[in-house]
């Protein structure tokens, strides 16, 4: 069957990197010999690739949950298949499904000098947010397992939101101008997708679609800034990386910090800022050091409609795309994740500092 394919872009300034004409508005349409047709439509607001912010999102929202039993392992990198054996302070109780983890939790309440150790019935199955599954066989092993992965997850699942499915994905490769689509069924195979996209590849999704919150409301999403906004409104209520009792000035000013995303201008820059160390001071002024070069600057953090921003600003030019006022979408002792909003959503900047 001979494939005819029609592939229409915006003009685009062509001083930019050829990348960038990507996330811009095409349509591709295939006709067969028997006349039927598919027209696939992206444009640079309701498209993405695996290194844009939502994919993020999108990931957090659709992996295997690993933070609800937390009282059980103590960490969000992995969770414990249920149903599961479990002793506590001596005290034993069969773990069937999340709603007994409160029975766990309270044998930890009973006493402030027990070691609230959680002894596990081996063998056990850990489940990995891309959800691979590993039988463990004793505890030793369990505990090594623990052990190797250091600090938590910085950014956790995002459990009280969920997609409905099925979902239509329409996909565009740019490196050999090849255009499809894929229905997903379920939460694995979403997060297998976002999480497998190769570079060159752009996305969208086929709106609208649904997601169902804690509440059990649907929500109606017709772009990818409904989705964002959706996601993010129900973060602090998830509490996978609520802040709790932490002060954001605090934080900020307890150790160095490095960037560990940069996303604007519709790509990754992260690169941009390797080698930098930042260094924020309680008088309210900072550093940029690289290659025993400092940049000085000042911060500030003011509330804002609900939220607190980051005031940032830096002498001389190297600096000058980190001086914005930040929206901090989330912060735990050490991580930070921020977003310069700009252009109605169009042309965001997003910005991530992970404490070294």
């Amino acid at each position: 069957m001979q494939l005819c394919f029609n592939y229409v872009k915006s003009a685009y300034d062509t001083m930019k990197k050829s990348y960038l004409l990507l996330l811009y508005f095409f349509v591709l349409t295939f006709f067969s010999c028997q006349d039927e047709s598919e027209t696939i439509t992206l444009n640079t607001q309701n498209s993405f690739a695996k290194s844009s912010p939502i994919s993020s999102l999108i990931s957090r929202v659709s992996q295997y949950e690993t933070t609800a039993d937390n009282v059980l392992d103590g960490t969000s990198n992995c969770s414990i298949k249920l149903p599961a054996h479990v002793t506590v302070n001596s005290q034993y109780v069969y773990v069937v499904s999340e709603s007994d983890f409160q029975a766990v939790q309270d044998i930890k309440n009973q006493s402030a000098t027990d070691d609230d150790i959680v002894h596990f019935g081996f063998p056990i199955t850990m489940v990995y947010p891309n959800y691979y599954e590993h039988d463990v066989a004793t505890e030793a092993e369990f505990e090594s397992i623990i052990a190797g992965y250091g600090d938590d997850s910085p950014y956790r699942d995002i459990f009280c939101i969920n997609f409905n499915y099925p979902i239509s994905i329409n996909i565009y490769n740019s490196n050999d101008q090849v255009a499809s689509s894929v229905t997903l069924q379920n939460d694995n195979q979403l997060y297998t997708f976002v999480n497998n996209l190769t570079d060159g590849e752009i996305v969208g999704f086929v709106f609208p679609i649904t997601l169902t919150n804690s509440s059990g409301d649907n929500i109606a999403i017709t772009t990818n800034s409904q989705l964002e906004s959706a996601i993010e409104n129900v973060i602090n209520d998830c509490d996978t990386t609520s802040s709790g009792t932490l002060v954001l000035s605090d934080v900020l000013t307890t150790g160095s910090w490095y960037v560990s995303y940069y996303y604007g201008d519709g790509h990754d820059q992260t690169n941009y800022y390797n080698g930098y160390n930042f260094n924020f001071n309680p008088n309210g002024t900072c550093t940029a050091i690289k290659n025993s070069i400092t940049i000085n600057g000042d911060w500030d953090i003011n509330d804002e409609n609900g939220y607190q921003r980051l005031d940032l600003h830096y002498d001389g030019s190297a600096l000058e795309e980190m001086e914005e006022g930040w929206k901090v979408l989330e912060f735990t002792a050490t991580s930070m994740r921020l977003r310069e909003e700009s252009g109605g959503g169009s042309d965001n900047h997003y910005l991530n500092f992970t404490k070294n």
